[in-house]
């Protein structure tokens, strides 16, 4: 298994990841042309975001991604991190996670945030096990999934 920078032509196989992921949840679809249309050129948009974007790749086949993006004067952002199912529970999101954190602290960030559908509950128990906090806000995206998510932040000494 291979962790590396997202190409751009990696687009359609991070789109059926998530897919794949979002199958486990009622009501769950990825419209890419309306929600996510960065997943098609996921390198150029991370980079002209100042961000990064890996996947990680086992047998020619992507089966987990995340990146960030700077957010707001001292915050990174986590965005869209995924771990296929056969491939959970194996430390690999928490790899990721380390990984943005300690690009946080290289960079002098006070914190990084993400959001989280609020159905991903497998999810937000790993977030808090790395001590992030789950904030009181929500946002509705008004999607075609009717989703509502948490934010979740750390603040990085």
């Amino acid at each position: 298994m291979q962790l590396r920078l997202a190409r751009n032509k990696d687009g359609n196989q991070i789109i059926n990841l998530i897919k794949r992921c979002f199958k486990d949840y009622k009501n769950c679809y990825l419209d890419v042309d309306n929600d996510s249309p960065e997943l098609r050129d996921v390198y150029s948009y991370f980079k002209n975001k100042k961000g990064k974007f890996w996947v990680y790749v086992d047998k020619n086949k992507i089966i987990g991604c995340m990146g960030y993006i700077p957010h707001e004067k001292n915050n990174l952002e986590i965005h869209k991190l995924y771990i296929d199912k056969n491939y959970r529970m194996k430390g690999l999101a928490k790899k990721l996670m380390l990984r943005i954190e300690s690009i946080a602290k290289k960079y002098k960030k006070r914190k990084i945030v993400l959001w989280t559908d609020t159905r991903f509950k497998e999810a937000h128990k790993m977030y808090k096990k790395l001590n992030y906090k789950k904030m009181s806000k929500t946002r509705k995206l008004n999607d075609i999934s009717n989703t509502t998510e948490y934010a979740f932040q750390k603040v990085i000494n």
